[in-house]
């Protein structure tokens, strides 16, 4: 998307910054609340009236450098406030002159927070007028749009990840597990279990990693690499099963495994198989609208599932922003797996993490491939280089998707 707006050139701009080095442009919002003049100084100069605004480009230098990137003197003096990399910064120049900053996770929520209360609006230019008066007291129309643009896409995205009601489930079926499905759409499929796993068994398995050695996600950006995305917001680390131990993260996975074959409809081969891929959502995390795979060809991704080991207390749904009534909103709870093939419309199972607006969220992923094994395990398929798998060798010696008893996890 490319915004026809004039602030369009500041969206990530490559600019000097004020060493002279080359750095991200962040656009900066200064919003004076104060009842005297506020004087940008940094990094150009200009006077904002009380009530007033300020709209600029602001040049980070590499890893978040910032100190004396941004300068402004108010009533309580002159101030280099601290600004994150990113999209958007806003800047609150409160009554008794202290400042206030918000980074692009606290502007997309404000803008969240802001449409929540226009959200009976039908109109659309009433809509983005009353969600501009109401963003942090009030941004000019121009920049609210454009920011909401950026970072929520379009009006209906936000609605699906904000404020629609939850996809009830169309019906249930009993697995050869024990544990009830709820499909939520038939075609691609779509389905959760609810309670699939418990608090005690979350824990456990999450503590394993320990959250401190969590580190940025990456998607697979072919040429024999990954790389880091800011469509992609959230900490990560792999999980290798070991399919020849008695432990609980194995037990888990043969368990789930199960699940995922009877609602795919045939048996998926347990070995060879990506890592259990760990994802932790902090408040406004988010993973923007993507497609996990194509199931075009053998070795390939044909189905998805995702086990919920911390559900958000506000925001965090997964949705399917399809057309029609393909679109989804799952709002998970604690222990949840969410289960979705690809086949026969990949392009419908696009999805999302919405941002998270209280707690956190961290969730599981598995992602399944048929034609894998230990001889030809799943990295041969793909052109990310090849990953270490330190139990790429072991095999399941126990039943496979044979009938268990759905509360031993």
């Amino acid at each position: 998307w490319r915004s026809p707006l004039s602030l369009a050139p500041l969206l990530l701009a490559q600019v000097a910054s004020f060493d002279g080095a080359v750095a991200a442009a962040t656009t900066v919002v200064l919003a004076n609340r104060g009842s005297g003049v506020v004087h940008v100084l940094r990094p150009t100069k200009a006077e904002v009236a009380a009530g007033g605004t300020w709209t600029g480009a602001v040049a980070l230098a590499p890893k978040g450098h910032t100190e004396g990137a941004f300068v402004v003197q108010t009533t309580a003096g002159e101030i280099s406030p601290r600004l994150d990399p990113g999209f958007y910064a806003a800047v609150i120049v409160e009554a008794n002159g202290e400042v206030a900053v918000h980074d692009t996770n606290g502007v997309q929520l404000e803008l969240s927070r802001a449409a929540h209360e226009c959200v009976a609006l039908d109109e659309s230019t009433a809509f983005s007028n009353c969600v501009a008066a109401k963003t942090f007291g009030g941004w000019p129309r121009d920049v609210a749009d454009a920011a909401f643009r950026r970072l929520w896409d379009y009006r209906s995205y936000w609605h699906l990840c904000e404020a629609a009601q939850p996809s009830p489930a169309l019906r249930t079926m009993t697995l050869g597990t024990g544990h009830i499905a709820e499909v939520i759409r038939e075609s691609p499929l779509v389905a959760a279990v609810r309670g699939f796993v418990n608090s005690t068994t979350c824990a456990s398995l999450m503590g394993v990693l320990g959250k401190d050695e969590l580190t940025r996600a990456h998607i697979g950006s072919g040429g024999g690499s990954t790389s880091t995305s800011e469509s992609r917001e959230t900490l990560t680390s792999n999980m290798f099963v070991d399919w020849a131990g008695d432990v609980l993260l194995t037990r888990t996975a043969v368990r789930m495994f199960d699940v995922a074959s009877e609602l795919y409809g045939e048996p998926i081969p347990y070995e060879g198989q990506e890592p259990i891929n760990y994802l932790h959502y902090l408040k406004g995390f988010e993973y923007k609208t993507h497609q996990d795979g194509d199931a075009s060809e053998v070795g390939k991704r044909v189905a998805t599932t995702l086990i919920y080991c911390e559900a958000a207390t506000k925001g965090g749904a997964t949705v399917f922003p399809a057309k029609g009534s393909q679109k989804v909103r799952f709002v998970p709870g604690e222990g949840d797996l969410l289960f979705f093939k690809y086949a026969p419309r990949p392009v419908d199972t696009r999805h999302a993490a919405c941002p998270v607006s209280e707690g956190s969220k961290s969730t599981l992923t598995q992602w399944y491939r048929m034609g894998v094994s230990p001889e030809r395990p799943w990295d041969t398929f793909e052109d990310w280089g090849r990953f270490h798998n330190p139990y790429g060798q072991s095999r399941w010696k126990g039943e496979r998707y044979s009938t268990r008893s759905s509360d031993e996890l």
